[in-house]
């Protein structure tokens, strides 16, 4: 496996774990994960916009206080 498909297989099951438990560590590490998968220059634009994006609302979600 290359190094991206390891990266979205980690933040997929910790964002998998939060949805399922609410856990608020598999928020952060999913966001951490599709923050570091955002930045990768060999990842297509559109999959690089899903990774900020969804980064970004677990981000706020979780300065909120919602997660």
């Amino acid at each position: 496996m290359d190094n991206n498909t390891v990266l979205i297989a980690g933040a997929l099951d910790h964002l998998m774990r939060h949805t399922l438990t609410g856990c608020q560590l598999a928020a952060h590490h999913a966001a951490q994960l599709l923050g570091v998968l955002s930045e990768q220059a060999d990842l297509d634009s559109e999959t690089r916009c899903l990774c900020d994006r969804m980064c970004e609302h677990l981000e706020s979600d979780l300065e909120a206080g919602h997660v």
